[in-house]
């Protein structure tokens, strides 16, 4: 959701006016002597790492780098019953700063300008506990639910994340969790409350809240040659949202694209809901080139009144061959796969890419009927170098007669899109 809550031009001087202050402070020579007040001059060297500009002070004590992301989108649609919108979009203009402090601690500004508009995304603060593998995180960041929802958009492997994953995985909130981790797995539990910039009404109701636990673990986990099996939970009230009735639930997700905004697959508004539940299950796998991913979810919603349970889930399967020979990491810690290593060859690695998802907005005992998908999604990303990505995607969609974004659209609506993607990481 885009927000408003700085006014452009003056989050570009902001950004403008740290990244200079960085680039000069990584010229100040070394200096041994105290500063007072407790303070000190600590010289910044500078070096490329990932594909990120790192400042590190000598010490270690503190590190700054940039993660700064260009993402440029066009699609076309090969139409049925409904008009959609072929077109082009900037998806998404990042600029992150991030930064470790006093060696135990981490921070994160992460901003999108995408459309020309504010987006406020991962602004949060850690502590990482003094000789321990715990963690404690507050702020604005993606609740654990959802292996998909968790990763970078800069390392997706298609275009857009899966519709279970779009329908079910919230992403961000302003929350806080704790992370135990070490070689074999992580757990992550937390609570969680709005999603930044949403219209609460505060004056009359309590902010809803959720709980969140999250497990993974990785039997097998050398460079090359991974398996991951995870689980979430989570426990959630109905948002406490001033365009939306009390205690009731809109479920709904796009068919993986963004170019054609509208949601075919829209439940409109479940009522009279106490509190509903999500379960998510997961199983990644890396060997040499290929990689498999699939996750499956399932929303339960608890209704006052004798009212019936609503009962929605979807799944999805990804398959992907690096002909080239590259593989990818995973990073246990956080039980997230990483990205495509750097190409072997001077040209480049490429990357054969399936999916297939189901959801199902359906629970027709209930008197729901969100909508039912199937779609298949074939592609083909290169890579020339670590920083650059292209990306074109072909996918066919099975719609039900239920798919009517609420009404708004006809259902049986089969059709078929490409798609595709520049994307630049600074």
């Amino acid at each position: 959701m885009k927000n408003h809550m700085l006014p452009l031009r003056f989050s570009l001087i902001l950004v403008c006016a740290a990244a200079l202050f960085l680039g000069a402070t990584a010229t100040l020579q070394a200096q041994d002597s105290k500063v007072p007040g407790g303070s000190y001059v600590a010289p910044l060297a500078s070096e490329v790492r990932n594909g990120k500009l790192v400042f590190e002070a000598e010490d270690g004590s503190f590190r700054w780098w940039f993660d700064a992301r260009i993402q440029y989108d066009g699609a076309y649609f090969f139409e049925n019953k409904n008009e959609l919108s072929s077109g082009t979009v900037l998806r998404r203009s990042t600029f992150a700063m991030k930064s470790v402090l006093y060696k135990d601690w981490q921070a994160e500004v992460d901003l999108d300008f995408g459309d020309g508009v504010l987006d406020m995304r991962d602004i949060w603060v850690r502590w990482d506990v003094p000789n321990t593998n715990f963690a404690i995180q507050a702020g604005n960041f993606k609740e654990p639910f959802g292996m998909e929802r968790l990763n970078s958009s800069r390392l997706l492997t298609f275009l857009e994340r899966s519709a279970p994953t779009n329908a079910f995985a919230l992403g961000r909130r302003v929350g806080i969790a704790g992370r135990y981790y070490n070689k074999y797995g992580q757990v992550c539990i937390g609570a969680f409350g709005h999603e930044t910039g949403t219209r609460i009404d505060k004056g009359q109701r309590d902010e809803a809240f959720s709980g969140n636990l999250r497990i993974s673990a990785a039997p097998i986990n050398v460079h090359g040659k991974n398996l991951h099996v995870g689980l979430a939970l989570s426990r959630k009230n109905p948002e406490t949202l001033g365009d939306v009735a009390p205690d009731a639930v809109e479920v709904k997700a796009r068919t993986e694209n963004y170019v054609s905004d509208p949601k075919p697959l829209h439940t409109g508004a479940i009522t009279d809901v106490n509190y509903y539940d999500r379960i998510g299950g997961e199983l990644m796998g890396i060997k040499g080139p290929f990689y498999f991913q699939s996750e499956v979810f399932s929303q339960v919603m608890k209704r006052w009144y004798g009212k019936s349970d609503v009962n929605l889930w979807g799944a999805y399967a990804t398959f992907t061959w690096t002909p080239t020979g590259e593989t990818r990491f995973y990073y246990v810690d956080e039980g997230e796969v990483g990205p495509v290593e750097k190409p072997k060859r001077s040209w480049g690695a490429i990357e054969l890419c399936a999916r297939f998802s189901y959801t199902d907005l359906n629970d027709i005992d209930s008197g729901i009927t969100g909508g039912e998908s199937r779609q298949l999604m074939l592609g083909i990303n290169y890579y020339p170098n670590p920083a650059i990505k292209l990306q074109f995607n072909y996918s066919r969609v099975n719609l039900d007669q239920y798919a009517t974004r609420n009404g708004n659209m006809f259902g049986n609506d089969d059709h078929s899109f490409i798609q595709g993607r520049i994307q630049a990481s600074l």
